[in-house]
């Protein structure tokens, strides 16, 4: 009997359950994936280069590897597989992300003579989809913070006995610091690529030329090791002032005091109770501010996982929700980055030089835009996936389209997370200064067009929203405005101009 343990390339773990008793482990590089989308150059590389170093380490130990790189697609490379191994045995841990649920399942149809073993997600999700859904069905509804605090509960995480350390579950109110009062924060301690990455980054160039961004300074960590470097500098240098700027952006100081470690749990590189323990200890230890663990603990053991939860429980229909019957293409601008908007113009240009933001130009900047803009929801959300270097399937869907869009309807959030430009000019240094829109100006000759779209798309969406709660004083606003003509006028003007081209 010959086992086959299959590792995905977003399971790249060091201690992997698929592997124990394997007699050989099946990787693919599937060229059908890797031209899904328009993909950036250097999350190719980072994924690539990942996996690539993960099998020579696995070599190096001692284990047969069977590398299938330049792959058509992955059920051709197991079918040869199977024959070249006499395979009789597939053990693969569930993928994070339904099409490749899909793909296993019809794997087992189309090799009838191999016996397909499907482990539960116990190393990259600290609650896997099965756990996920008994909390779920306890629930009358999917709220974040009761998830968040049965989460720190019953993982022991930054608790006395059974309160929540400091006496309180969330220090989000703390931790809104305006972006006048930004520090300077310390660059990220960046991975030097070594020859295997190089090598990467040249068949990336060759293979894939046509893609976006550029690959040629990739220096993001791609191995277990180096993943442990970037979380320990993390820790030491960015951590103790994320908390209170975690919201504020800047235009010369992308990474602020973000781990940016999303990409490496997303890849499983980093495993995320270990962090989170990491973390607390560092508070305990007086090195960390608890406002600044607990913010942080938050979005991993929380959000993070949530998302997924909520992926899991609501797909495939949840990409086909569009609240809003938004239908804007996606401007041309999101690739060029050629806008007037300067608070636009700095976030794609730092999607396209690092393949990453941290959330807040994410949300409050390239999302809001979207959704007061009207655009398509799925639309958007393949570009995130695209672009971003930790996005996934399973992170996105969620993110863009529940959260940044509300195109879910309130599964994911209780409110639209839009802002007229007086949220971005509070939020940010430098990316209203030299904008040819003033964001103090509501209408009219150089106003911010986050200021006409925002009352308009709250005028379109009146009936939607008026049973909300948290939505009455922005309508009762509404209510008593006198140009609602006249706003939507503008802002129709305005999209028909971005669906012929025009710059915004």
């Amino acid at each position: 009997m010959s086992t086959t343990a299959v590792v995905f390339g977003n399971q790249l773990y060091r201690e992997h359950p698929a592997l124990c008793n394997a007699d050989q482990i099946l990787m693919v590089e599937s060229n059908a994936k890797l031209r899904e989308l328009y993909w950036h150059r250097k999350k190719l590389v980072f994924v690539l280069s990942a996996m690539r170093h993960y099998a020579a380490e696995l070599r190096a130990a001692g284990r047969v590897v069977d590398y299938r790189a330049g792959a058509g697609r992955f059920r051709e490379a197991l079918a040869d597989h199977i024959a070249q191994y006499n395979v009789t045995r597939i053990v693969v841990v569930e993928p994070s992300e339904y099409a490749a649920m899909q793909a296993v399942g019809r794997w087992a149809q189309h090799f009838p003579q191999v016996q397909f073993e499907i482990l539960p997600e116990t190393v990259n999700f600290t609650c896997n989809r099965a756990a996920f859904e008994r909390w779920a069905n306890d629930q009358r509804g999917l709220l974040l913070e009761r998830f968040y605090r049965w989460q720190r509960t019953r993982l022991d995480i930054l608790m006395e006995g059974k309160e929540p350390a400091g006496g309180r579950w969330n220090f989000d109110a703390d931790n809104r610091e305006v972006a006048a009062s930004l520090p300077h924060a310390p660059e990220p301690n960046w991975s030097a690529p070594d020859d295997l990455t190089r090598a990467v980054i040249d068949y990336v160039e060759k293979h894939f030329p046509d893609t976006w961004g550029e690959a040629d300074d990739f220096r993001y960590p791609v191995t277990n090791a180096e993943a442990a470097v970037w979380l320990d500098d993390f820790i030491e240098q960015r951590l103790p002032n994320f908390g209170p700027w975690e919201d504020a952006m800047d235009a010369d100081q992308q990474f602020l005091f973000h781990g940016m470690t999303a990409m490496l749990f997303n890849i499983g590189l980093l495993d995320p109770l270990y962090v989170a323990q990491r973390v607390e200890l560092a508070y305990r230890e007086g090195k960390v501010p608890l406002q600044s663990a607990e913010g942080y603990i938050r979005q991993i053991l929380g959000w993070r996982e949530y998302v997924h939860g909520v992926y899991w429980r609501f797909m495939p229909e949840y990409r086909e929700r569009n609240f809003f019957n938004h239908t804007l293409p996606l401007p041309q601008f999101f690739w060029d980055g050629e806008t007037k908007m300067n608070c636009l113009h700095h976030t794609i240009n730092d999607v396209q030089q690092n393949a990453y933001t941290h959330h807040i130009p994410r949300l409050m900047v390239i999302s809001n835009w979207a959704n007061l803009a009207g655009v398509e929801p799925a639309a958007l959300t393949r570009w995130f996936r695209s672009v971003y270097i930790d996005a996934y399937d399973w992170v996105m869907w969620p993110n863009v389209l529940g959260l940044g869009l509300f195109a879910d309807g309130g599964l994911m959030s209780t409110k639209p997370y839009v802002s007229s430009a007086q949220y971005i000019k509070k939020m940010s240094r430098g990316y209203c200064d030299g904008c040819a829109y003033n964001p103090n100006v509501k209408r009219g000759e150089g106003a911010c067009p986050f200021n006409v779209m925002y009352w308009d798309f709250m005028a379109r969406n009146y009936a939607k929203l008026k049973n909300n709660p948290r939505m009455a004083v922005i309508l009762a606003q509404v209510e008593k405005r006198a140009d609602l003509d006249e706003l939507r006028a503008e802002v129709d003007e305005l999209r028909e101009g971005w669906k012929a081209g025009r710059q915004p």
